[in-house]
């Protein structure tokens, strides 16, 4: 099962931290593990690509310029992803697995107690959305509505952050029901998803709300439904 298949499960705090230690453990060790000539390579293309699908497009984007601008030739790119769309799938599931091993960092850090772990994980969100390229995103989104393998991947994450977004919502108020949870749940991933069409770094500020005070009015829209 990929991090991006991870569920998140009825089970206790425990057991989720259990779940996610175990994760984070493997990715550690993978780390660690010296990088070879061929990996070396591997990065330098889907780095270049990432670079070209934020200035270009995805739909400008060849094999052939993808070389080019890496330096190599297009059979040893093609050794690396056969197929632009094998391409385009790593990149992107690296541009996702960055934010998602972020957010377990902050289900694992020590020291907090629920309601200041909510809101981290919001912020968080939130701030990816306004710092990340809303260009790669965006053509991410769209890349996968058209891939069900990596649609069910992308829903996967969704669940799972949703999961935890209700699991301390539990934690703080345990007068709410489940599906007020879930429902509160769906509500903030919703606003923070919506971040990146809003608040991403293409488009210009609200008049009313510049710079990072938009982000502060989303968190506080957030605290509105923990505390309501």
């Amino acid at each position: 099962m990929t991090s991006w298949q991870f569920r998140a499960k009825e089970s206790t705090g425990l057991q989720r931290h259990q779940a996610l230690q175990a994760g984070l453990a493997g990715m550690v060790a993978a780390k660690i593990e010296r990088e070879t000539k061929g990996e070396r390579t591997r990065r330098r293309i889907m780095a270049e690509a990432l670079t070209m699908i934020d200035e270009i497009g995805i739909e400008a984007i060849s094999q052939d310029a993808v070389a080019r601008k890496v330096g190599i030739t297009q059979s040893a790119l093609r050794h690396h992803f056969p197929t632009r769309e094998n391409m385009f799938n790593a990149i992107f599931d690296h541009v996702f697995s960055g934010f998602y091993r972020s957010a377990e960092q902050v289900l694992l850090e020590p020291g907090y107690e629920p309601r200041k772990r909510l809101m981290k994980l919001c912020a968080l969100h939130l701030g990816y959305a306004m710092s990340e390229s809303d260009r790669v995103a965006l053509q991410c989104f769209a890349h996968y509505l058209y891939n069900p393998d990596l649609l069910s991947r992308q829903s996967s994450w969704y669940h799972w952050i949703a999961g935890h977004y209700a699991a301390l919502l539990g934690a703080i108020r345990p007068d709410l029901d489940e599906a007020t949870r879930n429902g509160r749940a769906l509500a903030i991933l919703t606003m923070s998803i919506g971040a990146w069409i809003t608040l991403g770094q293409s488009r210009p500020s609200w008049p009313a709300l510049p710079g990072q005070e938009a982000k502060t009015a989303l968190l506080a829209a957030i605290e509105h439904l923990i505390d309501n």
